[in-house]
């Protein structure tokens, strides 16, 4: 039980009476007459603005399928890789990309729960030495930090980083900066709760 009294439900929150139960591990909210929890496992789910990083699996003609740690795909569509309509007949997408390739792109439309229509970034290219995945929920809140730990993380590690709210980390770096990333991953995905997170991480990166 998270809370109890008159609230609504706001996500992953059952009603008994006047008792409001969570359905996964997380962290819980109460907040503008609203009960939510934050889910601690679990794949990634789409939010039209997120900023993702995400790997080609596929490339047609069309478009290319792009895995963004969900349990649903996204897909870019072609004409966004030249920015400008093309012909198929008379373009090779793969010229652009190649299945496993990581890009950085935002979650433009959702089709019907089904695929996840992505818009490049600016600078959407992305390169690494290692890859990493932590829970989409420590991700958006350390992104979402008003201490920039991502910044404090990057000087510690001496690694360039790209982490995407979808819990997608690439990090670019000499084999002791990929060693500390790892390090620091391990220490993120051992926290169980995000209050305590950032503290932990500060006492860290010191």
């Amino acid at each position: 039980m998270v809370a109890r009294g008159n609230y609504r439900i706001y996500s992953n929150v059952i009603k008994n009476d006047d008792k409001f139960y969570s359905i996964f591990v997380g962290s819980a909210e109460v907040t503008g007459g609203r009960v939510r929890v934050t889910r601690l496992s679990g794949p990634y789910i789409p939010k039209i603005g997120d900023q993702v990083i995400g790997m080609i699996t596929d490339v047609q003609p069309l478009a290319a399928t792009v895995d963004i740690n969900s349990y649903i795909n996204g897909f870019i569509m072609a004409n966004a890789f030249y920015k400008k309509r093309i012909d198929p007949s008379k373009r090779d997408l793969s010229e652009k990309v190649r299945v496993g390739d990581l890009l950085s792109a935002r979650v433009n439309r959702i089709e019907r729960g089904r695929d996840v229509s992505l818009s490049l970034d600016q600078r959407w290219r992305v390169d690494g030495d290692a890859i990493f995945y932590v829970s989409p929920a420590k991700a958006a809140y350390l992104l979402k930090s008003k201490s920039n730990i991502i910044s404090k993380i990057k000087a510690f590690t001496g690694a360039g980083i790209v982490m995407g709210i979808n819990g997608v980390i690439v990090a670019k770096g000499e084999k002791d900066s990929i060693g500390r990333i790892t390090e620091i991953v391990r220490v993120i995905e051992s926290q169980v709760e995000l209050n305590g997170l950032e503290d932990m991480l500060k006492g860290v990166l010191r």
